[in-house]
């Protein structure tokens, strides 16, 4: 079986270093797929330029906000989230009713189909439609998918949960396969295996180990389809610390290291257009 390879750019719409970044790796061949953020301040220039130059995207299912102090609004108005969409976890999982999050879906989805963006895939900020709320949001999020026949960022191998928190209990990997369970019934296509760094700033520290943690994850890539997901962006005046990865992750894709190394790996680099 041959190994397949996506490289997205997550969160485009976030902000204008955001997009910029997103837009010259789309312009230059550097990644075939991105995901934009429908409730992001920058969500329509990013939307509009995906119109424009006929470049597919994923929607970024987003029900929570990055920050108490600048909220992300709510695009379908459910009582939910007439706050904004919540940064407190506990507000999450314990005040947030299922039935507003899907209504919250697919408005996020329709203000993508209102501005002739083509939607290729679905996937999630902050993983809160995993079920590591202790919700099951994820039934909402695959029964978005159903309905609109959307693939879905989600493994279906334990992999990425023990790349992210190392020994993973049986427990989890018992939730990975039900939720793997739940969309394979509702006809959801998704991923064999998926990567991202975890790692702070703290932890990377430099420009060079978080290069070859993406470059090992190539080499390390398995048969099926595995997607590799970032957040590329240009500087931000006056924000460094976690914001630093963002501009690492930029410099990583702008070099081209990537797609090389999977050319030498005879791993095919694609979209999310495979699922078709």
């Amino acid at each position: 079986m041959s190994k397949f390879l996506i490289i997205n750019a997550d969160d485009f719409g976030y902000n204008q270093q955001q997009n910029q970044a997103i837009m010259s790796l789309l312009e230059q061949g550097l990644i075939m797929s991105t995901s934009l953020m429908s409730v992001a301040p920058e969500a329509g220039s990013a939307a509009e330029y995906a119109t424009e130059n006929d470049f597919a995207v994923g929607v970024h299912l987003t029900i929570n906000s990055d920050s108490d102090e600048n909220k992300w609004n709510s695009l379908s108005g459910k009582k939910s989230f007439q706050e904004g969409l919540p940064h407190d976890g506990k507000k999450l999982t314990f005040s947030t009713k299922r039935k507003d999050v899907r209504e919250e879906l697919e408005a996020q989805y329709q203000f993508l189909i209102h501005k002739s963006v083509s939607v290729d895939h679905a996937d999630n900020h902050c993983g809160t439609l995993y079920g590591i709320n202790g919700r099951r949001f994820y039934i909402d999020a695959f029964d978005f998918c159903a309905s609109h026949k959307l693939p879905y960022r989600f493994p279906k191998t334990p992999g990425f949960l023990e790349r992210q928190l190392g020994n993973v209990p049986a427990v989890l990997k018992k939730l990975q396969k039900m939720i793997v369970h739940a969309g394979e019934v509702r006809g959801v296509k998704m991923l064999d295996d998926l990567v991202s760094n975890p790692w702070s700033m703290e932890r990377i520290g430099t420009y060079e180990v978080l290069q070859k943690y993406y470059l090992d994850a190539v080499d390390n890539c398995m048969e099926g389809v595995t997607e590799m997901f970032l957040h590329p962006a240009l500087p931000l005046d006056g924000k460094q610390g976690e914001w630093k990865k963002r501009v690492f992750e930029y410099e990583i894709l702008k070099s081209g290291c990537l797609l090389e190394r999977a050319r030498q790996k005879g791993v095919h680099v694609v979209s999310w257009e495979i699922f078709k």
